[in-house]
């Protein structure tokens, strides 16, 4: 192997990325593997870390959305969660977090992305062995724990690559509502998160999709991904009445929050019939505190979820809804622009999705 091990490294907020060449380890556990990334794109929470918004370990090869080709394979590791086997040179994507499987949160609550012992890609410093754990570099090691998927010939980098965190986390909060088929679905925000809560929305049965968004161009977006009734909150004066006379009065069975904004949360209760079930899934970062009408949530008697990050069985169900919709959505135009894989090609990426010019801004290392 190349000893021009590239890996492009945040710092922490306000300091200049910089780019490293690690030596990659060649020592293997017989539970990991070494893959070569082929497409790794931005996601919201890295820029949020970029720019300072939440505390974070540092130095650390940010990214959690990536793909590539397994170029070394522990001995342990022969096949994948589905149990396909597995071989030099396949192309894989997997769990964007590693569990250890024996603990409370594993075993019991079925939350292993809450894993007492928790491993996330893109999570943590680079500085030690293995120095790859994240999407920015050339290479990344699988650590035990992870769950492997090897990618279906049907489908291409770009419409795989951001189900392993956007893609997986909408299959994760449609789960947690134990979403049916049913008449109405309100999806607040049409960035990635939004076009794929449209698109498996509807794949799923919904017979309306109402998407919102102050964006006109994403709206516009999110018809080609299922959305049926298009509402720009910076024009619709009444949002609530709008989305009651489309309801015939009733309200939405399901809203899916994916703006990242709180004080849009108080609205999408109101979204609701009576009975009906919100997603939350956007409004992670801390010191997101509203304040609620109580009665509205009981006397409707709503089932409000929250969701953070998603279990394996999770993304192998994203994965199958993409193969099995993917002529009707046009995946691909999630990602990009693609940029240099450098220091200055990453930032510009940042700056890209920070700015709403992009949805899944993407680099390829090799």
């Amino acid at each position: 192997m190349s000893n021009d091990l590239n890996a492009i490294i945040f710092c922490g907020s306000g300091k200049p990325l910089e780019e490293k060449n690690y030596e990659l380890n060649a020592e293997l556990d017989e539970n990991e593997a070494i893959v070569e990334i082929s497409l790794s794109t931005v996601c919201g929470s890295d820029v949020h870390t970029w720019l300072g918004h939440r505390p974070f370990p540092t130095p650390c090869i940010l990214g959690h959305e990536m793909v590539g080709k397994i170029i070394q394979l522990g001995k342990n590791l022969t096949h994948d969660f589905l149990k396909n086997e597995l071989s030099i040179g396949d192309r894989i994507t997997w769990s964007m977090t590693a569990s250890c499987g024996e603990c409370y949160y594993c075993k019991i609550a079925n939350l292993p992305q809450k894993c007492l012992k928790l491993f996330k890609y893109g999570h943590v410093t680079s500085d030690k062995l293995p120095h790859f754990t994240g999407g920015y570099a050339k290479y990344v090691k699988i650590v035990k724990g992870s769950y492997i998927f090897k990618i279906p010939s049907d489908l291409s980098d770009k419409e795989v690559v951001p189900l392993m965190c956007a893609g997986a986390t909408i299959t994760s909060g449609l789960d947690a509502v134990n979403f049916k088929p049913c008449d109405y679905v309100v999806v607040q925000g049409c960035g990635a998160l939004g076009l794929y809560a449209c698109a498996f929305s509807k794949q799923l049965g919904c017979k309306t999709v109402i998407a919102l968004d102050n964006d006109q161009h994403r709206l516009e977006l999110s018809k080609e991904f299922g959305a049926d009734i298009l509402i720009n909150v910076n024009i619709e004066k009444d949002v609530v009445s709008k989305i009651k006379d489309i309801t015939e009065t009733r309200g939405a069975d399901y809203v899916i929050e994916v703006t990242g904004d709180p004080n849009v949360i108080s609205d999408g209760i109101k979204f609701l019939r009576i009975g009906g079930s919100y997603a939350l899934l956007g409004a992670i970062y801390p010191g997101s505190e509203i304040t609620l009408d109580s009665s509205a949530i009981l006397t409707k008697c709503l089932n409000i979820s929250g969701m953070h990050n998603y279990a394996p069985i999770h993304l192998k169900n994203t994965i199958e809804l993409v193969q099995q919709s993917k002529n009707k959505y046009p995946y691909e135009k999630i990602v990009g622009p693609i940029f240099e894989f450098s220091k200055d090609g990453l930032e510009k990426a940042f700056n890209s999705l920070n700015s709403k010019k992009s949805l899944r801004p993407a680099i390829i290392p090799n």
